[in-house]
């Protein structure tokens, strides 16, 4: 997503030329001014644990990775109420929750802002199942 998100960035240039394009490869790029920069909100459908004890977000293959007292124990235990985010317990109900707190929010979101959605991978099913339920 690195390079999609530069990518993103140096489309949306005013004034581009070549030496300012190879720029926003480099590690350590910093926009000098943001006016046009486009604001970019990125969603992993894939990691809806979290896992206190390391203190970051987990999908449930590295949730089940974590260390066992031995191979015959079971994995850790996800509890619902700790370990899930309420709005975010699923993948669809993370990208309606997305939706209607910050891209459809008029006070996050300007009216007039134009609003590109790219979905990838396996969170494209559920972008798609939102949208079609608030379009019908």
């Amino acid at each position: 997503m690195v390079n999609f998100v530069k990518e993103m960035i140096k489309r949306s240039y005013v004034d581009s030329n070549v030496e300012q394009d190879d720029e926003v490869f480099t590690d350590g790029f910093e926009i000098k001014n943001a006016e046009h920069a486009p604001g970019i909100i990125v969603l992993n459908t894939g990691q809806l644990l979290y896992s206190h004890k390391h203190n970051r977000a987990m999908t449930l293959r590295s949730w089940s990775a974590m260390p066992r007292k031995s191979i015959t124990h079971d994995m850790i235990r996800i509890h619902e109420e700790e370990n899930r985010i309420p709005g975010h317990r699923n993948p669809k109900e993370h990208v309606k929750t997305v939706f209607d707190t910050l891209l459809c929010d008029p006070m996050r979101v300007a009216p007039e802002a134009e609003v590109y959605v790219v979905a990838i991978e396996d969170g494209t099913a559920s972008v798609l199942d939102v949208v079609a339920e608030d379009c019908m």
